[in-house]
């Protein structure tokens, strides 16, 4: 079928909406109102602008000048001069024994591990001795009758030589506990 492009049927016009006042609008009565206070409290400022205060009466001012010489003249007295010494308590003290002591001496031994199986706890001391480090193997029983193998680095009288075995352990990836604990003669 074939159609005729050439008679085109007429296009409607679509009618545009009309305008309608819109609800939402201030009504005139509310801007007269506004202008109006807003113009009285602007009238207001400008009032208090060119007020200038009085002089207050001269009874009102020697009041208050005698008042400030009262302050200065009430002097503050302090108790505590009169209150310590009957308060002072006598401490005894007491001394301590003046031997000739020398301090105690510490030595300081890093932990380097703590192992269920003997056999962990060597592999560990051979890594360290490896290391070039003094390391042995201490066998320890629990509170609950369990045994473990602590590997032991030190002892280290001097804290530069520990911190030099620490620094190794560290580098090699080995975390340590530092235990410190007195000489023995």
């Amino acid at each position: 079928m074939t159609h005729d492009f050439a008679k085109k049927p007429k296009a409607t016009k679509k009618k545009k909406p009309r305008k309608t006042k819109s609800k939402s609008q201030v009504p005139g009565w509310v801007w007269l109102f506004t202008g109006i206070v807003t113009g009285l409290f602007i009238s207001f400022l400008a009032y208090l602008a060119d007020i200038t205060p009085e002089e207050a009466p001269a009874e009102l001012s020697n009041t208050v000048e005698k008042a400030a010489d009262d302050v200065k003249t009430i002097a503050t007295q302090f108790d505590f001069y009169t209150l310590l010494p009957e308060r002072e308590v006598i401490v005894e003290v007491e001394q301590e024994e003046t031997g000739n002591q020398p301090p105690e001496a510490t030595v300081y031994i890093l932990q380097a591990g703590s192992f269920k199986k003997a056999e962990d706890g060597d592999r560990l001391r051979a890594q360290l001795i490896l290391l070039g480090l003094d390391a042995r193997v201490e066998a320890i029983t629990s509170a609950n009758g369990d045994v473990w193998h602590r590997v032991q680095v030190g002892p280290f009288e001097d804290r530069s030589q520990l911190a030099k075995a620490r620094g190794t352990l560290i580098d090699k990836g080995i975390d340590t506990l530092l235990l410190k604990r007195k000489a023995e003669d």
